[in-house]
């Protein structure tokens, strides 16, 4: 599993799209762009699913993966429903 740390960052769209594959796939998060990384609770345990250090470094990532997506003109919730498997909500219904 890959493993993010302080001196990581997101410069392009293709990195927050693999950020965002990281926290579904290998962290099992069911996860939304506007939520801070301190709300998610490990179900069975009841324990947070990322330490206060996690927390620091997910939550600076995602702000980057925010201005990332502002100044590429991208959809940052796109990108999400799809590393969801929920782009079918994207389709447009005729």
């Amino acid at each position: 599993m890959r493993q993010y740390t302080e001196v990581d960052h997101i410069y392009i769209v293709e990195e927050v799209e693999a950020f965002f594959a990281h926290i579904v796939k290998e962290r099992k998060i069911n996860f939304h762009p506007d939520n801070n990384f301190e709300d998610y609770i490990n179900i069975e345990s009841h324990e947070p699913s990322f330490t206060p250090s996690e927390c620091s470094i997910y939550n600076r990532l995602m702000d980057e993966c925010f201005t990332i997506c502002d100044q590429a003109n991208v959809d940052i919730y796109e990108i999400g429903l799809k590393a969801l498997g929920l782009d079918w909500m994207l389709e447009d219904v005729a």
